[in-house]
This record gives structure tokens, C-alpha cells and sequence, in this order.
């Protein structure tokens, strides 16, 4: 593992294809856990279970922030970058990581022809439906006996690589202006406190520092998204938390975050995730705590 830390290990589950290979890592008695991993594949790290609420990263030496995490997140650190730091959160937490060989992901860009391939660039925690569905396809496989395993896997793998070689092609590039890390994780804050509430622009930006026309320019420059998108990710995310881990209806974590029902959080889910929300609170290997 390259995670360590004062802790027991309840669940480690792994399995290897040809150009896969899958953990599964569930541990609890958390404290302060420490990163530090320089691998020849390209490394998906899915977050199942727990938050991570502080830290710092490095990449290749270089501070590279942190951004707080709930189940569903991705991270992605490619090929030949060494990553390292450091980060706390919930004492009970679970992962999926997927290696993905560097000759893999090689031959499917070699097929993008004419097609420029974009530059794979590390991204240590954001959301993507595709990618979290795939690679939990991968995670599902690992306890499988099949024929079809290898297959399966390298199929499942392929969709991420596509997605990741989407995601970086259409990324926009950072430009001057947005919102310093400091007044972002303010915003977070008070964003992921506020969720059953209404949240303004008025509200975010008297909190900001700064008028709501220069708010949701430079909140979009940092963020890639307006204010209210932004807010609405927030409350679905805490939706996926709240179904993944709580036994609360769904019109409970419907109203706890944001939405006016239970129908409305369930067109919101389907629409961003492409299930509803009974399928996605049973189809995580790792279940929900009592």
C-alpha cells in the first residue's frame, strides 16, 4: 500500500490482469496518514468511504494544494509522478486504486489517430460519473472467478483512459484572476455547512470579499463552473455520502441537502449519474455503516 499510517487494515482485496490491476483497501483507527508513491502506471485512486478534511500534497516536489474529498472522488496520478504528502480525515476509510500500465494506455492513444492525444496531466481530486462507474466496474471483478475477468477489466479500464484523454482535451487552462486557494476553501466550507439551506450569490460573495459580478467570474476561472452549479455538485455529493453511509430515507437526505423533494433529488441524481438512487445505495462493495 502506498498509504501508511497508524491503522488496521479490515479489508485488502487485489487482482491482476494483463494491464490491470485492482486493491481494494478498507482500514480504520485513522489518524494522520502519509502519501508517497512514484509508480511506471497510471494510478486511479477512488475514494469509497470517508472523508479527507486536511492535508497538503506534492507532486515531483512541488506543493500542489489540497482539495477536500468525500466518497465518489477521483484522483489521478499518471505515469513516471511521484506523489507525496499528507492528509486526515474520518478514522474509517476505503479506496479502490487501479494501476494501468503506461503500454496500455499507449496503444489506445496510438488508435486516437488523426486525432492529437492531449498530455495526461495529474488531477488529485475531482468527480466524473464515467470514471467512478468504470472503475467501480473493475472493483466488482476483483472477486470474480470468470473467463471474461481480463476482458471485462481491460474493457472498464479502456473507458477511463478515454475519459481521462476527454477530460484533460477539453480542460480549460488556468487563467489569472480566480479565487486564491484560501477564499476557495472558505467558500467550501461554508458551502458544504449551508447545503440545506438557501446559498446567494449576495451571501457568497459579502463572504468572498468581493462584489457578485467579480465572484462568479473568478469563480468560474477557478472552479470551471458558476456559483450555483458549483453548489448543486456540492449537494449531490453530499447525497452520494449520505446514501452510501446513513440509512436515512431518501426524502431525509433529500431535504438535508438541498432539494425541495424526494422526486426532486432523484431526477438530479439520474440526470448527473445516470441511476437512480436506491441502484447506487446498493451497489458499492464496500456497505454502509451502521
Amino acid at each position: 500500500m502506498f498509504k501508511k499510517g497508524n491503522c488496521r487494515t479490515v479489508i485488502r482485496e487485489q487482482r491482476s490482469w494483463a494491464d490491470v490491476r485492482a486493491d481494494l483497501v478498507k482500514r480504520t483507527g485513522l489518524e494522520k496518514e502519509e502519501t508517497a508513491l512514484a509508480t511506471e502506471s497510471h494510478l486511479i485512486l477512488l475514494n469509497l468511504q470517508g472523508n479527507a478534511e486536511r492535508g497538503e500534497y506534492f507532486l515531483d516536489g512541488r506543493r500542489a494544494g489540497f482539495m477536500r474529498r468525500r466518497p465518489g472522488a477521483v484522483l489521478f496520478v499518471p505515469a513516471g509522478c511521484h506523489w507525496s504528502g499528507w492528509e486526515e480525515g474520518a478514522s474509517t476509510a476505503a479506496y479502490l486504486s487501479i494501476a494501468i500500465s503506461s503500454q496500455f494506455v499507449d496503444r489506445l492513444g496510438r488508435g486516437m489517430s488523426p486525432h492529437p492525444r492531449p498530455h495526461l496531466s495529474p488531477d488529485l481530486g475531482f468527480c466524473d460519473p464515467i470514471i467512478m462507474q468504470a472503475a467501480r466496474g473493475i472493483g466488482a471483478e476483483i472477486g470474480e472467478k470468470t473467463p471474461y475477468g481480463s476482458l471485462l477489466a481491460e474493457s472498464y479500464a479502456a473507458t477511463i483512459v478515454a475519459q481521462l484523454f476527454r477530460r484533460m482535451n477539453y480542460m480549460p487552462r488556468p487563467i489569472r484572476g480566480g479565487l486564491s486557494p484560501a477564499v476557495m476553501n472558505r467558500l467550501i466550507e461554508r458551502i458544504d455547512a449551508e447545503l440545506a439551506s438557501e446559498i446567494s450569490l449576495s451571501f457568497l460573495a459579502e463572504l468572498a470579499g468581493v462584489s457578485v459580478p467579480h465572484l462568479c467570474r473568478a469563480f468560474k476561472q477557478t472552479t470551471g463552473m458558476p456559483p450555483h452549479a458549483f453548489v448543486h455538485q456540492r449537494r449531490l455529493e453530499r447525497a452520494r455520502e449520505d446514501l452510501r453511509h446513513t440509512a436515512k430515507s431518501l426524502t431525509e437526505i433529500a431535504l438535508a441537502c438541498g432539494f425541495s423533494s424526494s422526486s426532486h433529488l432523484s431526477n438530479a441524481f439520474r440526470k448527473a449519474f445516470g441511476m437512480t438512487p436506491g441502484s447506487y445505495r446498493t451497489s458499492w462493495p464496500i456497505k454502509a455503516d451502521d
